[in-house]
């Protein structure tokens, strides 16, 4: 199954129309499924609802790809509606797009954002451009970028570079302890990233995996 699910809190958003009552409701769009949430509901109501939707439909979701949005949600209740749905064979997909949004190609000159802080539980930096943090990226904190990653500090969140399929984007940084890393859809299993290197590592997509080099020693890490 290819169907994309995005899931996201109603609110007014321009342009969402008419939006159900319903406190977990199911949409499909061209892209995918949305699932749309009342957040003006108990998020316990909320996690029982969509395990309840999840049950309801019996594996049709299965395989399917989806994200978490919603500016009202922290990290941690981000990643306990990501684990839901991953129990019924569902795929996080952090690159999918906002659906009632129109789409824009990312364009070769989109100036890099800076981000002089460290990120925190719950913070998300989303950019059609590169993306340079001055600062560690915590667990729980997320970053999306169209362009490359550089971090100067330690990363340790989840981070997807190459969100709109740039296969040549980077993910660099001088530590590597991450929840998630991507590029151009291709994730990396965090329990086989180098550990302990004294220099800074760049990630990489090379033949369809995710390689690992050091600044120092040019030495190349496979991902399989």
């Amino acid at each position: 199954m290819t169907a994309e699910i995005e899931i996201c809190f109603r609110g007014n958003k321009k342009g969402l129309g008419k939006v159900p009552r319903e406190l977990v409701s199911i949409k499909g769009t061209r892209e995918g499924l949305v699932i749309l949430l009342d957040p003006n509901r108990e998020f316990e109501d909320i996690k029982l609802h969509l395990k309840r939707k999840m049950e309801s439909s019996r594996g049709f979701f299965r395989g399917a790809r989806f994200t978490v949005y919603g500016q009202t949600i922290t990290g941690y209740q981000r990643t306990e509606l990501e684990n839901i749905c991953r129990q019924y064979g569902l795929i996080p997909s952090p690159e999918i797009s906002w659906p009632f949004e129109k789409k824009k190609a990312a364009s070769p000159g989109e100036p890099a954002r800076l981000v002089q802080c460290a990120l925190r539980s719950g913070q998300e930096i989303r950019h059609r451009g590169s993306v340079v943090i001055v600062g560690n990226v915590h667990p729980g904190a997320q970053v999306i970028a169209d362009g490359s990653v550089i971090i100067m500090g330690s990363c340790r969140g989840t981070i997807h570079a190459g969100a709109g399929g740039n296969n040549t984007a980077t993910i660099t940084a001088l530590k590597f302890e991450p929840i998630r890393l991507s590029i151009a859809g291709v994730t990396a299993d965090p329990a086989t990233i180098p550990q302990n290197s004294l220099f800074p590592l760049t990630a990489r997509l090379e033949k369809g995996r995710i390689i690992f080099s050091s600044y120092r020693s040019k030495a190349t890490y496979p991902i399989f």
